[in-house]
């Protein structure tokens, strides 16, 4: 177990750091719990560290508004929380609680690193939110133990792609490029040869968020922000859907000359894995023409290097439709 603290947030890695929930000192704890972890082991086993003093079921992926409002009501009066789960349960809790935050994270996405949140509205849309980041991070590969491959593979498609955007992002800094290098490196090794190596993948999307964080976003992010929560496509495969195609339409030298024919050697690792997913199996193309407006404005005022057009958005659409 080793302990980093960044902007006072205390990331606790490495084998066995779920037994720093021992050192807390906390005497009960409300813990927010992804519903596919309500009755396993995982849960069972940090009753070995703290007193669990409530048990919140967790809302659904992009966590919808009704479901925010309720885990508000729920968490009122609370002054110590976890949250067990991926980046939805993550994200709603920051959104939902201000008190002493444990993060826990199950899955590679990376939102227990950032300073935003966002919940689903009514209307289907993305909204985010300025919010604190949880005060403790707490990364055992362990907990990564009772996720579904498939979900792992996925997000940490999205972490390889939070450092692909970074990387070229016009916003980069020679800081943040060795950040970007190193998630890149890690999260392609962590792919193509190393997915049993739990420890390795998480330090990977640690970095790759990071990166992320200081330099921010592009193409393939935009397209998940809209597309995503519209039509209830996973965090991570909205990242498998579009990170070859962005790298494609951006061609960015930068990337390129570091990385020669990253597209392909991603979907490559995406076919092999079996989760080369394409965007026809969650929506009609009509209902997606019907955001290309808001699709083409949130690129364009991303860190992406290249504008877009709506003849290019219909484009982009159409390659990875």
């Amino acid at each position: 177990m080793w302990i980093a603290e960044v902007n006072s947030v205390k990331v606790v890695y490495g084998k066995n750091s779920l037994s720093y929930l021992n050192q807390l000192g906390l005497n009960e704890i409300t813990i927010v719990v992804s519903r596919s972890l309500l009755n396993s082991q995982l849960l069972k086993s940090i009753e070995n560290y703290v007193k669990i003093k409530k048990i919140v079921q967790g809302p659904s992926p992009h966590v919808p508004e009704e479901e925010l409002n309720v885990l508000i009501r729920e968490l009122s009066g609370e002054s110590n929380v976890i949250s067990l789960g991926g980046g939805s349960v993550i994200d709603a809790v920051k959104l939902a609680f201000s008190g002493y935050h444990i993060a826990i994270p199950t899955t590679f996405s990376g939102a227990e690193y950032t300073y935003n949140a966002s919940f689903k509205n009514k209307d289907g849309s993305k909204v985010s939110r300025r919010v604190k980041n949880p005060d403790v991070i707490i990364l055992d590969p362990k907990v990564l133990e009772y996720t579904p491959k498939s979900l792992l593979i996925s997000t940490a498609v999205k972490a390889l792609d939070h450092a692909v955007e970074a990387y070229y992002s016009v916003k980069a800094s020679p800081f943040t490029d060795v950040l970007s290098t190193q998630g890149i490196n890690m999260m392609l090794k962590c792919l193509e040869n190393n997915l049993d190596d739990l420890e390795f993948c998480q330090i990977g999307s640690w970095i790759s968020s990071y990166a992320r964080k200081f330099a921010g976003m592009g193409l393939s992010h935009s397209f998940g922000h809209v597309f995503g929560p519209k039509f209830n496509i996973p965090h991570g495969i909205t990242s498998c859907i579009s990170l070859p195609e962005a790298i494609r339409f951006n061609k960015a030298e930068k990337l390129l000359s570091m990385y020669p024919n990253l597209d392909i050697r991603i979907e490559n690792i995406l076919n092999s894995l079996g989760i080369n997913e394409r965007l026809s199996k969650y929506a009609k193309f009509e209902n997606i023409l019907e955001l290309l407006p808001k699709f083409v404005e949130a690129v364009n005022s991303s860190a992406n290097p290249k504008k877009i057009t709506l003849e290019d958005a219909k484009m982009f659409i159409n390659n990875i439709y």
